[in-house]
Parts: C-alpha cells; structure tokens; sequence
C-alpha cells in the first residue's frame, strides 16, 4: 500500500490527512499542539477509589487523571513505602495515554515507554524483543544479540544515575521498521534511546509533584513512522517549520519520502480538496455516486448509519434486478462509509442499517466489509448481522473523533 501524508494549514489551523494512491482520503484531524498524551509526569496520587479499583493522580496544573490499579501492576514509586499498594499522597511516575473527554479525565499509566524511529524501550517488557512483522534472519539475530549487550550497558548506567536497582527494569523492542533499516542506525537509535530513559528517570527521581520529565514528540511523527514501517509514504507539507521537523525527526527510510510543496497559487489543501473532505465528514448526509446516501448520526452511546437507495430507485421489476440493484447499492454503501468510518474516526459500537436483501446477497455484503475492515489501520471487527438486518461494527478508540476535535459535537 502507497500513502500520502499531507499536513497543511486551512485558516490557521493545522490538519493531517493521509490519502491512498487513488487521491480517497482516508485520515483527517486537526493537529492538537496543545496535547498531553505521550508525556511523563511525577505524579501525586490524589486519592484511591477502591470499589472501582482505581486510582485518581494529580499531574500539571493538579489535573486529574484515571489511573486503574488492576490493569498497572508494577507502579514506579519515588517515596519511601512499607507496602507496594498505591496510597494517597504517593509520589508516583505516569505516561498519559488519553486525552480528557468531555467529562470523562484523562487516563495515565505506569507502563513507561519511549519510542524511536527503531526501537521502542519499556519497563512493561523484559529482554529484547522484535516486532511480530519482521520475519527471522541472521541479520535480526545478530542486531537482537548487539542490542541485548546494550541493554544490559545500560541497565548498570540506569543504577548508578538513579541509585535505584528497581529502575534499572526496563527492556527493549525491535519495530517493523529495522526490517528495511542499517544496522548501524539501528544501533545508534536504541542507544540514544536508552540514554533518554535513563536520563528521565534520574530526572524524575529529583523532580517534585506534577513535574514534566519527558515531552513526546509531535503525534504525527509517530503515525508517519509506523505508517512507513510496512508500506510506502510520501510526506507532503506546506509549513516551513514542519518541513523542518519531519527532517529532524523522521528516519532515513526506503519506504518514506519527504516533501516541501511550494505552489503559492494553488495551496496544497486546494489541491487534495481537504476543505472538501472536512464539509463531508462533518455532515449528517453523504451522497454516493450511484445516487443513494448515508445518514450518519454520532452519539454518546454509539454511531448510527442508515443507507438509502434515494435516486437510485430500479424501475426493474423481477425479484432478481432489484436485489442485484440494492446489493450494487450496498456494495457501493460499504465503500463510502468503511472511508466515513476512518476520515471521522468513530469508535465503540457502530450500527449500519442496509438496503434488505435476500441471505447470498448478505453474505456477499458481509465478506466485503470484514474485507474492508482489514485494511484500517485502527482495530475494527465486524461482529455480526442481526435478524433485524443490522450490522454490528466495533471499532478501537483512538483519540477524539472529528467533531469532538473540531468542538462540533
């Protein structure tokens, strides 16, 4: 698969968009600059909650935050305790992995990782790892083996910096981009990497309450490099400033490519007609080619889509042209909202009302989507088809959705 990742500016705000190779855009938000997931923070345990076995801790500006007890086992401390239950007034090391929600807070965890363009250092992981997608061979053999001895380096660097045996716990592991990639920058990535930890974390045992020690790196950065990790990206931007973070950032890749676009009479959003796109995905009604369209209705609980035939109305009058026609309009239907699905990025539970057909037309339709649910990039599964003709999508949650980032919720 070939991507376009455009990052471009429509009235002063910046949005980011990837494109397939046939121009469908299948990605849109707007870049949050203001955004706090990702980042490290020595934390204050504000007060346990333990009929809901979680936990709320306090981070900059005392924001609360979610913290479950039972998905984080192994907590980093930074006070002296008798005990390794989590107690009120802990001083206490969390990533963000959520933004605030409404009136849900943002989530933390005590699963502390920095990624690379290579590598990926945790304390939720011991030893060295590789990425599932990269098939075994010597070269990987050989690079595991040069990172374990790094890794064990330093560890002993992260004890003497720290004073802390216990924070010497952390591993490394491989991503699907050292497939492609030289081991030398191989190498070099997991030891700056290393060194960025273990520098965090003798930060962080010094630090106080609700301290910053380690910012993430812009969001769009990570997307681009996992992106590139399988499949080809061109990087397009507009943004002088961008331009020169995606140099700064971004790994020397086969599979990846930088540009500046620079048509001052056709403005880059112009020209992949972002402005477009943005007006589809918020609208409650999208026209499909054939004439028929979907009703898109987003709500707390779930996401409802209805699909019509509209003008696509057959004057054909045997039982067989009219469900050739509605499974035509089906087929069409599943395309344009599979792309809504991903261009809005809804989540949860996500209900779709077909045009009624008979039960080979059905299942036509079903192994179509379960097709086109395997190409997103985000975890979707489509569960089922209920007696009432319903079809049931869930789909992982992965930020806000369009309209939340834009406040038009």
């Amino acid at each position: 698969m070939e991507y376009k990742y455009i990052i471009t500016d429509i009235n002063n705000k910046i949005f980011c968009c990837i494109y397939t190779s046939d121009n469908t855009c299948h990605y849109l938000k707007p870049l949050d600059s203001g955004s706090v997931v990702g980042n490290i923070y020595v934390g204050r345990v504000e007060n346990v909650v333990k009929n809901i076995n979680a936990a709320f801790i306090e981070i900059e500006d005392k924001q609360k935050c979610y913290y479950s007890i039972q998905d984080n086992k192994a907590p980093i401390f930074f006070n002296e305790k008798n005990n390794p239950a989590i107690c009120q007034g802990d001083r206490i090391l969390v990533k963000v992995t959520t933004e605030p929600l409404k009136t849900k807070p943002a989530k933390v965890s005590s699963k502390i990782e920095l990624t690379g363009n290579y590598a990926v250092v945790s304390n939720d992981v011991k030893g060295v790892h590789i990425s599932k997608k990269i098939k075994s061979n010597e070269t990987i053999s050989e690079i595991k083996k040069r990172v374990a001895d790094i890794l064990i380096q330093k560890q002993r660097e992260a004890i003497e910096k720290t004073g802390y045996d216990y924070l010497s716990n952390f591993g490394i592991i491989l991503r699907s981009g050292c497939a492609d990639a030289d081991t030398d920058d191989i190498i070099k990535d997991v030891k700056a990497l290393c060194n960025e930890y273990t520098d965090m974390l003798r930060k962080a045992v010094f630090s106080k309450f609700y301290t910053l020690v380690h910012k993430d790196r812009p969001e769009y950065i990570e997307e681009i490099v996992h992106l590139s990790g399988k499949d080809r990206v061109e990087v397009i931007t507009d943004i002088p400033d961008i331009y020169n973070e995606l140099e700064t950032y971004l790994p020397r890749s086969s599979n990846m490519s930088i540009r500046m676009y620079k048509d001052e009479l056709w403005p880059l959003y112009k020209l992949y007609s972002i402005e477009k796109e943005i007006d589809t995905a918020l609208s409650k009604k999208v026209w499909l080619k054939s004439g028929g369209y979907l009703i898109i209705e987003q709500t707390e609980a779930l996401s409802v889509i209805d699909v019509n035939s509209g003008k696509n109305v057959t004057k054909a009058k045997s039982m067989e042209a009219i469900e050739a026609s509605a499974l035509k309009t089906n087929l069409e239907a599943a395309d344009k909202l599979c792309q809504q699905i991903k261009v809005r990025n809804l989540s949860g539970i996500i209900i779709v009302d077909f045009i009624n057909m008979n039960q080979r037309n059905c299942d036509i339709l079903m192994e179509h989507l379960k097709f086109l649910a395997k190409k997103d990039i985000v975890n979707t599964t489509i569960v089922d088809i209920t007696k009432l003709g319903l079809v049931e999508i869930t789909r992982k949650k992965i930020g806000k959705s369009l309209s939340e980032s834009l406040n038009k919720a």
